[in-house]
């Protein structure tokens, strides 16, 4: 089982998915988005900070998760919150995240997924899907030349995900950042939305409040 490196673990949170939340940072993602709020996310390995000997990133045993999870067990049952999966993209370590899932789950604790959708889909179906109750879907660009050049991949594969999971009995919400002059235009918005139209999906977020502090977080990263 590859174990992944988690890079934060907040607690409290109300912004990514229902009720409270803790939101664990998973360290890697498959793409390279131009806008990114967590660039240290992007590599999977140990980082460091310029002029820091402190790491960005830490392996956790699921025990030691469980534990720091469950302090707030309470806030969870009176909220209806959770645990989300963040990143990074944690379906890059996907037996990991569904037998971590899978714990969550025998201890009463609902999961929610935070996704790029880019990932193989029987072994998310497999490993994953089946301790999930929400999966909050990221749809950033329709055009498959802008999505290249913005996040360094296509995205044939992430509206196929969607268009299956659009099958799959959970709650899917796709969400798209609207970033100036990318995300936003009128153009990109329309063509999102005849595609989640025709998938049927009931729910869609835009995150309205654009975070440019990775900005400021890139350049402390070695190159």
């Amino acid at each position: 089982m590859k174990k992944p490196l988690i890079f934060d673990i907040k607690r409290g949170c109300i912004d990514d998915g229902d009720g409270i939340r803790t939101v664990l940072f998973f360290k890697g993602c498959p793409l390279n988005c131009s806008w990114c709020h967590n660039p240290e996310s992007k590599k999977s390995e140990v980082e460091y900070f310029h002029g820091s000997e402190t790491s960005i990133g830490k392996s956790y045993e699921f025990s030691e998760l469980l534990s720091i999870i469950k302090e707030d067990a309470a806030y969870y049952e009176a909220s209806g919150g959770g645990v989300t999966f963040s990143g990074g993209e944690p379906t890059l370590f996907m037996e990991y995240t569904g037998e971590l899932a899978k714990i969550l789950r025998e201890n009463g604790i609902s999961c929610t997924l935070e996704t790029s959708g880019y990932f193989d889909f029987k072994d998310f179906q497999k490993l994953l899907l089946p301790y999930l109750d929400c999966i909050l879907y990221d749809i950033k660009l329709i055009d498959s030349s802008e999505h290249i050049k913005y996040t360094g991949k296509d995205n044939k594969i992430i509206l196929e995900n969607l268009s299956l999971l659009s099958k799959e009995k959970i709650r899917t919400i796709p969400r798209t950042p609207l970033i100036p002059g990318i995300t936003d235009t009128d153009e990109n918005l329309d063509k999102i939305s005849s595609f989640l139209h025709r998938l049927n999906l009931k729910e869609a977020h835009v995150k309205l409040m654009y975070n440019d502090g990775g900005l400021k977080k890139k350049q402390n990263l070695p190159l």
